[in-house]
């Protein structure tokens, strides 16, 4: 399941909401707990995969600051990464 274009990025996440707890915020607290946490202990950087179509979370993604992690024949999903540093920042 690891590729090795997401060696930079050692923690993986995974998120969903039920459609009636989305654009609520809880999404974005618990991403900012979670970056925090990781960024607390020292993970500097998360990755994430995602179905390309998903056009909805590809949007929340951008807005918390992940950008696109270029991988050969992805397939169906997009792979996404960025820093925890700036957890605060959400």
């Amino acid at each position: 399941m690891l590729v090795p274009e997401v060696a930079a990025y050692p923690a993986h996440l995974h998120i969903d909401l039920l459609p009636d707890r989305q654009g609520q915020g809880h999404g974005r607290a618990l991403m900012r707990t979670f970056l925090r946490a990781l960024h607390e202990r020292g993970t500097e950087a998360v990755h994430l995969c995602m179905v390309t179509a998903n056009t909805g979370a590809r949007a929340f993604y951008d807005r918390l600051g992940f950008h696109e992690i270029d991988v050969p024949d992805p397939g169906p999903v997009t792979h996404l990464g960025r820093p925890t540093g700036d957890w605060a920042d959400l």
